[in-house]
């Protein structure tokens, strides 16, 4: 048996409930927005009552927050195992393909990502994602600067601002892939999250980056 479907066995009926109601707000905040979104509207969808909610999640903003630490965390966390243990180029030109493989398990993050980046910034719900983005980018920078040859006579300045370029074409580039079945669908058949076209994209992801740090 499937190593998921063992979890969902093992978890029991509160877990379960919760993980629904998750699934089911992550996909609502990721449509309409966090302020477009409400608990009755979570709950019809996770087929409870709405103060039956208040059983897993405090409230609105704490859901918001579940939903994202359950899809976020893991990419800090892999994140940090890279800057930790990484130790060659080969190692780090294949991080953007584990980071699909996590935004695959959860492809609503990238319309979130969208919302926080080009919505109202005083909105709670842009600003809970852009703490974990900031995170993110921070991890990134990190990491992309372990490998970028710093022996250039150009300011410190520029080449910081050189690598936060090359850092955030690799985020659009992974992210914006799972904002694109629409444009997809126009010029071919098919999902974009098929598993033949998840592969291209992580093809054409492990060139870009070895072409960064190498360029």
């Amino acid at each position: 048996m499937p190593e998921r479907a063992n979890q969902r066995e093992k978890r029991t009926k509160g877990e379960r409930t919760a993980q629904r109601i998750l699934d089911v707000a992550e996909e609502l905040f990721a449509r309409h927005g966090y302020d477009g979104t409400s608990l009755r509207q979570i709950a019809a969808g996770a087929g409870i009552k709405q103060p039956g909610l208040y059983n897993h999640f405090a409230g609105k903003q704490a859901l918001y927050e579940a939903v994202l630490f359950r899809a976020l965390n893991p990419m800090a966390e892999v994140l940090s195992r890279h800057m930790a243990s990484a130790s060659s180029l080969h190692e780090y030109t294949d991080l953007p393909a584990i980071m699909t493989d996590l935004l695959l398990r959860h492809p609503q993050m990238a319309a979130l990502f969208n919302r926080a980046m080009q919505g109202d910034s005083t909105s709670v719900g842009n600003q809970l994602v852009y703490v974990w983005l900031e995170k993110l980018f921070d991890q990134g920078m990190q990491s992309v600067e372990a490998f970028n040859d710093t022996a250039t006579s150009a300011p410190q300045a520029e080449q910081r601002a050189a690598l936060a370029i090359n850092l955030i074409a690799m985020f659009n580039l992974t992210t914006g892939y799972f904002l694109s079945q629409r444009a997809f669908a126009s010029l071919a058949e098919g999902d974009i999250l098929e598993p033949q076209n998840i592969a291209r994209q992580k093809t054409l992801l492990h060139k870009f980056v070895r072409a960064m740090l190498v360029g």
